[in-house]
């Protein structure tokens, strides 16, 4: 099992990547995907959501965690500076099209991993990002606190 607080320290490292990897160079903005999930008219958050969520959020932490060496590793064989800053500069791209393709790469393993995580969990990314968001709203006070002991933090 991997402890949260660990992966902790590792955050200033990694959410910068994770939003990077987010990130794509595209021709032209995307339509949005319809969605299947609707969020409760009450806004409260089910304690099936709670579940998954947990779960989601663990299945997430040891994906990104696993992806982690990988980055750590391309970064070392390219030569790139840790803010990979070079992967979303379009002249780089262009002149280095190995490290442009093996970012894209790279990438795609990640956003499988992710969805795999939010299959495993049996719960959708927008249903996810919701209850994130739900979870500041005081009417989810207790299930805040459930999910954060689950997750290894305190609550409130």
């Amino acid at each position: 099992m991997i402890k949260l607080g660990g992966f902790m320290k590792r955050w200033a490292f990694l959410i910068p990547v994770v939003l990077l990897i987010g990130c794509e160079v595209t021709e032209g903005p995307r339509l949005p995907q319809k969605s299947e999930f609707i969020p409760p008219k009450d806004n409260r958050i089910t304690e099936e959501m709670a579940r998954s969520y947990v779960n989601a959020s663990k299945y997430l932490l040891e994906a990104i965690v696993g992806h982690e060496k990988s980055l750590e590793e391309f970064i070392k064989r390219y030569n790139l500076s840790q803010d990979l800053s070079e992967v979303t500069d379009s002249v780089y791209r262009e002149a280095h099209r190995d490290v442009a393709k093996a970012w894209d790469e790279l990438v795609k393993g990640w956003e499988k991993s992710e969805k795999d995580a939010y299959k495993k969990a049996g719960v959708t990314e927008e249903e996810f990002n919701w209850i994130g968001g739900a979870l500041t709203d005081s009417i989810n006070k207790d299930i805040q606190e459930e999910i954060a002991k689950a997750l290894g933090g305190e609550g409130r």
